[in-house]
């Protein structure tokens, strides 16, 4: 599918199939994002991929025959299709997490989205998601939190310790900031996010943002990281 002359804000479905999904489809709907439909549906034929569709993620608990044939539609019609549960079937799938458990499906699903609705101040955009997430296979994220960069960066930097990444091909990394925080973020904060990201193995493809978050509170900054390989 091309994606070249897509005006911002696209379609991004996030699709909850079976039974006890709603409340992780009422959670992302808490979100309010921008251009991103959430919906619970049962069978194949109650969701269909659309024109306009660029971005799917699956999620479910049961009917995993359901869920799998749906995203084989989306997958076949070129659309980036995401999935959680190691009983999703790969080949139906850009990109899946496995071993998550289904009270994590809202975070993970906000790491993935919040970089793309909306634009950052250093922009990461759909076209950024799909170049790490298409046919990579398998995927994860980290999340983590500070008073300022460089004990966010700390702390993101003890988790990329338990990671081997000569099994990452891309790694995206995304800080958010109040924008009305009380010292504006000068960009000398940034040089710990720099030091990380210059000891990965050069292997490892890497992009990043800068985004707002209003929910913040005024001195936090928060950093997630996105990972995808292979191997991984």
């Amino acid at each position: 599918m091309n994606t070249e002359n897509i005006n911002f804000p696209a379609s991004f479905r996030v699709i909850g199939v079976g039974h006890g999904i709603e409340n992780v489809i009422n959670e992302i709907n808490s979100f309010g994002f921008e251009g991103v439909s959430s919906e619970v549906v049962e069978y194949p034929f109650e969701c269909t991929p659309r024109d306009e569709d660029i971005l799917a993620i699956i999620c479910f608990t049961d009917c995993d025959d359901n869920a799998n044939r749906i995203a084989k539609t989306f997958h076949d019609a070129g659309v980036l299709t995401i999935g959680f549960s190691e009983d999703a079937v790969p080949s139906y799938y850009d990109s899946i997490m496995k071993w998550v458990s289904s009270s994590e499906y809202p975070k993970i699903i906000k790491i993935l989205l919040q970089p793309i609705v909306p634009h950052g101040t250093i922009s990461f955009d759909f076209n950024d998601l799909s170049t790490i997430l298409r046919d990579s296979d398998n995927f994860t994220v980290k999340s983590t939190s500070g008073n300022e960069v460089k004990e966010a960066v700390e702390k993101l930097g003890a988790d990329f310790n338990e990671l081997d990444f000569n099994c990452v091909d891309y790694l995206s990394l995304h800080l958010y900031y109040n924008p009305n925080r009380s010292a504006p973020l000068a960009m000398s904060e940034m040089a710990s996010l720099q030091q990380l990201m210059s000891e990965l193995p050069e292997t490892v493809n890497v992009l990043w943002s800068v985004n707002h978050d209003e929910n913040l509170n005024s001195y936090e900054i928060r950093l997630s990281a996105i990972l995808a390989g292979k191997e991984l």
